[in-house]
């Protein structure tokens, strides 16, 4: 997704993926992994992956413990970027 008319990027050609049931989608953006802490350190995917997998890919309780855990991360520090996740489980093919 984007919302610049004219944006420099690359885009690459990605085989159609099929979502099964059962199968979650996750979309986030650059404000949750790159969230810094005092030393400058970034939030990064391990720790948004790990958190995901840790609700085994549940719905509603991943998307508050992220943005908690961002926040903690950041130790209270003022957020540079916006936090958006989005996650979406298959049910019916």
């Amino acid at each position: 997704m984007g919302l610049f008319e004219a944006w420099p990027c690359e885009i690459a050609e990605v085989e159609r993926v099929e979502l099964a049931p059962g199968d979650t989608l996750v979309l986030y953006t650059d404000g949750v992994t790159e969230a810094t802490n005092a030393v400058g350190e970034e939030f990064g995917e391990s720790r948004l992956l790990s958190i995901l997998r840790s609700h085994h890919f549940q719905v509603g309780p991943p998307l508050q413990a992220v943005v908690e855990a961002v926040q903690q991360f950041s130790s209270g520090r003022d957020q540079q970027d916006d936090i958006t996740l989005v996650i979406a489980r298959c049910i019916y093919v």
